[in-house]
């Protein structure tokens, strides 16, 4: 072979290697690719979106770990029917699809932990405001001390119906409505009541339950019933269905105690009128709990297996602080506020716990602020 043909063979072998390399590197970073975009999270909505409250919360911090952390995320509304739960988690886990499978542990805990987590222990599972027993590695849970937060809004709601603001109409009246009664809505509720008895032993709460977590219409009628009675301010933790009571509240010049999410500030640019009577709100801070979990997970910190408790000192439910607060609640209410959430957090008061307490000591609270003939 000549000096020419050689030079020619060698150039085509460089190009050949040259071109094979190339294809290498695309492979790997084909692959790198792929390897990041199975990096998936699905949020079973044990309800409906759109609430402004508990489930607007928890997608919010779905989508800010799929923002920040590099995860594909999935929303699958599978509404309030039971029995569609457990082939939409059977068939989710199944797949093995998703890094983790997020969910209400109010509402499904007990059949993630007893009838799915045991049968696919390589899938992960999150479950917020629930706690679990040990027994499934493959579960984490959080709760949420809502009682503590719902002192603040208790020292709140008393000073306003004690003063001489716009609506307050001095009876000492105060309202409280629940979606249903379950133990986490009776632990909102006797953590307001002590809040607001700290400021006015003598009280009286009105508490009333819509039968419903996503009618409005419901919980407007029911605010409509206590606004009737006399009540100023009511604080109504029922997600979707408590959007009726804040209608109520407009309509008949009254005030409301938002719930979950920072209310006010979710109706800011569409309904500002709203917004102005929404005093404050009790934040269950869902959406930063599941960020702070995942953030966990990736350091290898998060306990699974077990649950986590998460009150006013770790940042797990506050009260929510905007410009309708700051420009509605007087200086007085605010530093009792203030000073009632520094009195939680170094100890000097236990809140009472519809969670953890004995029974006959909730029960006591309620009846103690209970209306006659209501």
């Amino acid at each position: 072979m000549n000096k020419k043909g050689l030079l020619c063979v060698l150039v085509c072998a460089v190009v050949l290697m040259t071109s094979c390399a190339k294809k290498a590197d695309e492979g790997t970073s084909s692959s790198a690719q792929s390897v990041e975009a199975s990096k998936k999270i699905v949020f079973v909505v044990t309800g409906q979106l759109g609430d402004k409250s508990f489930n607007d919360s928890a997608h919010r911090g779905v989508l800010e770990v799929a923002s920040t952390m590099g995860y594909e995320a999935k929303v699958v509304e599978v509404g309030r029917e039971q029995t569609k739960w457990l082939p939409t988690f059977e068939d989710l886990a199944d797949s093995g699809e998703y890094d983790v499978i997020i969910t209400n542990g109010s509402n499904a805990g007990e059949l993630i932990t007893t009838e799915v987590a045991p049968n696919f222990k390589n899938q992960k599972f999150i479950l917020f405001d629930t706690t679990i027993e040990d027994g499934n590695d493959n579960v984490y849970a959080m709760s949420y001390r809502q009682n503590e937060a719902s002192y603040l809004a208790g020292v709140l709601a008393a000073m306003v119906t004690n003063s001489d603001m716009e609506f307050a109409n001095a009876e000492k009246k105060i309202g409280f409505i629940g979606g249903s009664e379950c133990p986490i809505i009776s632990d909102f509720l006797v953590g307001y009541i002590e809040g607001a008895k700290s400021v006015d032993p003598e009280i009286v709460c009105y508490v009333s339950y819509i039968g419903s977590w996503d009618d409005p219409a419901k919980g407007k009628e029911t605010a409509i019933a206590q606004f009737n009675q006399g009540v100023d301010i009511t604080f109504p933790a029922a997600e979707q269905a408590g959007l009726g009571c804040v209608e109520a509240a407009l309509d008949m010049g009254k005030y409301i105690i938002g719930v979950d999410s920072d209310q006010a500030m979710l109706f800011d640019e569409t309904a500002p009128a709203k917004a102005n009577i929404i005093l404050t709100s009790v934040l269950k801070q869902v959406d930063y709990s599941i960020v702070r979990a995942f953030e966990k997970n990736a350091e290898g910190t998060l306990p699974w297996g077990t649950f986590e408790s998460l009150g006013l000192a770790e940042g797990g439910v506050g009260l929510a602080v905007n410009k309708y607060y700051e420009a509605n609640v007087s200086d007085d209410i605010t530093s009792a506020v203030a000073k009632a959430k520094e009195n939680i957090d170094n100890g000097s008061v236990i809140v009472l716990s519809a969670l953890n307490d004995d029974a006959s000591a909730v029960q006591a609270m309620v009846d103690s602020v209970a209306p006659e003939n209501y």
